[in-house]
């Protein structure tokens, strides 16, 4: 009970902080409202690709994907910041569960993320996309477990690493090589073998293809089945890693 107590103070209070400044759930629909606008134009081609009606059934689905794996990449920034102003010192001064001190912050990004996914799906339907609605509850599973994963591994790299400079050679690198991997601006059906092969080590390749089939209804489609049999046992390894981190840090 002491530990669900910590996690619902913890997420209450990051909470709080996103309801203090909604700018943030503003601009985070920003780019995925650009890229519906400007960029899924420009793949009406490959229309009849994958067995897809509309462009939308191949490119919003990616974007849904995407969307959470941005948002939890980038939110060691805000750990640091916090190092720099105390106020993960004074958390080794509390018997808080240091478990909680990520499940908290893991949680208010994980609201945030399924909030912003729901509302560019809002956005995508005058655009003529038509989610099948329990396929869209099982991507949201899904989603929550890539943000889930994403975010643990940004809070531990931003309790390890402590400063911006550190961090953002590793967040960008990581980030360029699997947003190209990924299948969400162009399927990766149509890449030569060698980057098939290549997008088959990266996990949100996987979230990408079954968000396809899941949001065109296909529920028991295999793309499913890999999907969470490779973020079920990605997401407890990198949550049982963070954790370890922030016991290390906050000791």
């Amino acid at each position: 009970m002491k530990l669900l107590r910590d996690i619902g103070l913890l997420y209450k209070r990051k909470l709080m902080e996103t309801l203090r400044n909604p700018i943030y759930i503003v601009m985070s629909m920003l780019t995925p409202v650009l890229y519906l606008i400007l960029f899924s134009p420009l793949l009406n081609k490959l229309v009849g690709t994958g067995g897809t009606r509309s462009v939308l059934d191949l490119f919003v689905p990616g974007l849904l994907v995407i969307v959470a794996f941005f948002n939890g990449l980038f939110v060691g920034y805000g750990i640091i910041d916090e190092i720099r102003n105390g106020v993960i010192e004074r958390f080794r001064a509390t018997p808080t569960s240091r478990f909680a001190i990520l499940a908290g912050p893991v949680l208010r990004d994980t609201t945030n993320v399924l909030v912003i996914v729901t509302l560019f799906t809002l956005v995508s339907v005058p655009f003529g996309f038509r989610p099948d609605p329990v396929g869209w509850l099982v991507l949201l599973v899904i989603i929550s477990m890539l943000i889930i994963t994403t975010a643990s591994f940004g809070y531990a790299l931003g309790l390890i690493l402590k400063e911006e400079d550190r961090l953002s050679p590793i967040v960008q690198g990581v980030n360029l090589p699997i947003l190209l991997l990924s299948g969400v601006l162009l399927p990766m059906e149509l890449a030569p073998t060698w980057l098939q092969v290549l997008a088959h080590f990266n996990p949100v390749y996987y979230s990408v293809e079954a968000a396809r089939v899941l949001c065109a209804g296909t529920i028991w489609d295999a793309k499913v089945g890999y999907a969470f049999l490779f973020m079920v046992p990605l997401t407890v390894l990198v949550v049982a890693w963070a954790t370890r981190a922030v016991r290390s840090v906050v000791a």
